[in-house]
């Protein structure tokens, strides 16, 4: 009996072996569904047009098929800056500028993937899309010698605390069971009425990341 016993016990090992290597292994990359969180940098330009670095904090989804997928991304950077507006429109182009105290902006980003080459654990990944960027807070400085400027300057802001540029995305992403790490770096184009740009036509990020599998992205009823 004890040598069926052991036998049997043999079986049931030797027949799970490979479930236990492919747990191992983690779920597969394709046709999959992640969660993630991330951090990193966020690289502007301040009022020297120069390049200074920002905390950047956010989550982010990938759907992944066999050759593309879709990416979809909500963050936010951390970071005191100041940008320019005309101090009165009504008035002669020389009335000068008026100071905006900025701080922190909200990211969207958008894009569809690329997914080249066949891989076990590693995966390089390319994209383009759409990001969406609005400044948190936006105040202007004083003085006001009218309602009439206070108001001009807020609808001013109004009109320029959101800009939205195509960006690229690359990166790669390494699996492990349950969780995959990830690194990535996005570049986009800043347009010149967005408060944010600061003579530097481009903004930059790298981000690093845990991303989990959450189950299959087709429907396989």
């Amino acid at each position: 009996m004890r040598t069926i016993r052991a036998l049997t016990a043999a079986a049931a090992v030797v027949a799970a072996l490979p479930t236990i290597a492919a747990a191992q292994h983690g779920r597969q990359f394709k046709d999959a569904w992640f969660w993630g969180v991330k951090g990193g940098g966020f690289t502007l330009a301040d009022t020297n047009s120069s390049y200074t670095e920002a905390p950047l904090a956010g989550v982010d989804w990938l759907i992944t098929r066999s050759r593309g997928g879709m990416y979809v991304s909500f963050s936010q950077a951390f970071f005191t800056q100041q940008s320019f507006t005309l101090r009165d429109p009504s008035s002669p182009a020389d009335s000068g500028l008026r100071v905006v105290d900025l701080k922190n902006m909200r990211k969207v980003d958008f894009a569809l993937m690329a997914f080249p080459g066949q891989h076990n654990r590693f995966h390089p990944y390319a994209g383009l899309g759409l990001t969406l960027g609005q400044i948190a807070t936006a105040n202007p400085q004083p003085p006001f010698a009218s309602l009439d400027q206070l108001a001009a300057a807020q609808d001013d802001i109004k009109q320029h605390k959101v800009g939205v540029s195509p960006f690229l995305i690359g990166g790669g992403q390494y699996r492990f069971a349950p969780m995959s790490v990830f690194v990535q770096a996005t570049a986009n184009p800043v347009k010149q009425d967005f408060l944010l740009y600061n003579g530097r036509p481009w903004n930059f990020t790298l981000e690093f990341g845990l991303r989990y599998n959450v189950g299959t992205s087709i429907d396989r009823n």
